[in-house]
C-alpha cells in the first residue's frame, strides 16, 4: 500500500489503528483448531470452548464500539477533522464511522466496498461465478491468451466439473471440487492471482494439477482471521454480514462455488449458535447517509464486492463519486492512476471536479503462458 499513500503522506499524518482484539490492541483468537474435521457439531462445540475460556466480554467487539474508539484516539491526538481510508471490511467500517460520528470526517476513500444494506456473504457465490467469467473474458480478448488457451472460457469450469465427479491427488494432498473452486475464488481476488487462472485450468484439464496444488499451497499460506473473536462477533450479529444457509443455497446453485459457499455458510451457522448475540443499531441496517465527500474505487473484476454494491450510493451520499478500475480485483486504490487520483481527492476533500477517466488505462499484468 506504500505507492497509495506516498503523496498524501507527504503533507498529510498517516495514523494506523488496531481495531480491537486485534493486533496490539488486546488480541484475542481462538486457539488453532488442530486436526479438527469441520462440521457443524465440531465447529459448534470449538467456538463454544473459545468462547467460554475468553477473559473478556465477546458482545464488546463488533464495529460501534471500535469506532468510538477510533473517535477516541482521533480527539486524543488532537485532530478536528480526517481522511478516512477504509478497504473490504475496513470500507464497511468507515461506513460506521461516518454515521457514528460525521462531524469528524472530511473525506473517505472507501475501496472494495459494499452499502450496508447489501447481504454481501450471501452473494459471494454469484459474484465469484461474475468475476471468474469477467477474467476469462478478457483472456479470451487477449490475442497471446487466447491462443495459449483457446477454451479458456470453459476449462476453469471443466477442471471444477471433474473434480466434482472425481477428487485428484497430488503427492500427499487430496484436491476435491471445493477445494479446487476456493483457490480459484483466492486467485480472483488479486490481478496477479486471475493471470493465473487460465494456465492452471488449462493444465488440470490436459492431465498435469501441479500447478492448481502449488496454488493451492499459496492460498492456504494467507493469512485467516476466522479464529479473531472479533470477527466472530461482527459475522455473528451485523445485519450486513447475514450469512443465511438457505439464501446462500439459492443464490450459489449452478456457480462453480456451489458447495463450499453452502458449506460454508452451514459452518458459519454452527459457529454464530455458540457466540453470545448483542442488539445492533437500527440505523446499520440501512445505507449511511452523509454529506462528506466520499470516493468509491471498485475493480472491474473485484468477486466480492462488485460495482452493484455500491449502485446509486449517491442517493445518500450526494458527495460522493465512484471509480471502476477495469481489470483490477479486490482492492485498487495503489494501481495504476488510482494513487494520484486519491491524492488529488484528499488535497481538495471533494470529489467534484475529479478527472478520473485516466482509471480506464490500468493494464493488469499478462496472463501467465509458461
Amino acid at each position: 500500500m506504500l505507492s497509495a499513500f506516498t503523496g498524501i503522506n507527504a503533507h498529510r499524518d498517516i495514523v494506523f489503528l488496531d481495531q480491537r482484539g486485534t493486533g496490539g490492541s488486546n488480541a484475542i483468537q481462538c486457539p488453532p483448531p488442530g486436526k479438527l474435521a469441520p462440521t457443524e457439531a465440531t465447529v459448534k462445540a470449538y467456538v463454544r470452548r473459545c468462547i467460554d475460556g475468553l477473559n473478556a466480554d465477546p458482545t464488546q467487539y463488533t464495529t460501534v464500539p471500535a469506532m468510538d474508539d477510533l473517535a477516541v484516539v482521533i480527539r486524543a491526538l488532537g485532530y478536528r477533522q480526517v481522511n478516512l481510508y477504509g478497504g473490504s471490511y475496513g470500507a464497511t467500517a468507515a461506513q460506521y464511522f461516518l454515521a457514528q460520528h460525521p462531524e469528524l470526517v472530511r473525506s473517505a476513500i472507501l475501496d472494495g466496498a459494499t452499502l450496508l444494506d447489501v447481504p454481501i456473504f450471501e452473494r459471494l457465490a454469484p459474484n465469484g461465478e461474475r468475476g471468474l467469467r469477467s477474467i476469462l473474458r478478457r483472456c479470451e480478448r487477449s490475442p497471446r491468451c487466447a491462443t495459449a488457451y483457446p477454451r479458456a472460457r470453459h476449462e476453469s469450469f471443466e477442471m471444477i466439473d471433474r473434480l466434482r465427479r472425481k477428487p485428484v491427488r497430488v503427492q500427499r494432498t487430496l484436491i476435491d471440487a471445493p477445494t479446487a473452486a476456493g483457490v480459484v475464488q483466492f486467485l480472483t481476488r488479486s490481478p496477479e492471482g486471475a493471470a493465473q487462472i487460465p494456465w492452471i485450468a488449462h493444465s488440470a484439464v490436459t492431465g498435469d494439477w501441479r500447478p492448481l496444488a502449488l496454488a493451492l499451497d499459496r492460498a492456504g499460506a494467507a493469512p485467516q482471521g476466522s479464529r479473531q473473536v472479533m470477527y466472530m462477533s461482527i459475522v455473528c450479529n451485523e445485519p450486513w454480514a447475514q450469512w443465511r444457509p438457505k439464501r446462500v443455497a439459492a443464490a450459489a446453485a449452478g456457480t462453480y462455488l456451489a458447495e463450499r459457499a453452502t458449506t460454508e455458510a452451514r459452518l458459519v451457522a454452527a459457529a454464530c449458535a455458540a457466540v453470545p448475540k448483542v442488539s445492533q443499531p437500527e440505523w446499520s441496517r440501512r445505507r449511511v447517509h452523509s454529506d462528506a465527500a466520499v470516493l468509491f474505487v471498485v475493480g472491474g473484476d473485484d468477486p466480492q464486492d462488485p460495482v452493484s454494491h455500491v449502485a446509486h450510493a449517491s442517493r445518500e451520499l450526494p458527495n460522493s463519486r465512484t471509480v471502476v478500475v477495469p481489470g483490477a480485483a479486490h482492492g485498487a486504490v495503489q494501481l495504476g492512476c488510482i494513487p494520484r487520483l486519491a491524492q488529488a481527492f484528499v488535497a481538495g476533500g471533494t470529489a467534484r471536479g475529479l478527472d478520473t477517466r485516466c482509471a480506464k488505462g490500468y493494464k493488469p499484468p499478462p496472463f501467465v503462458i509458461p
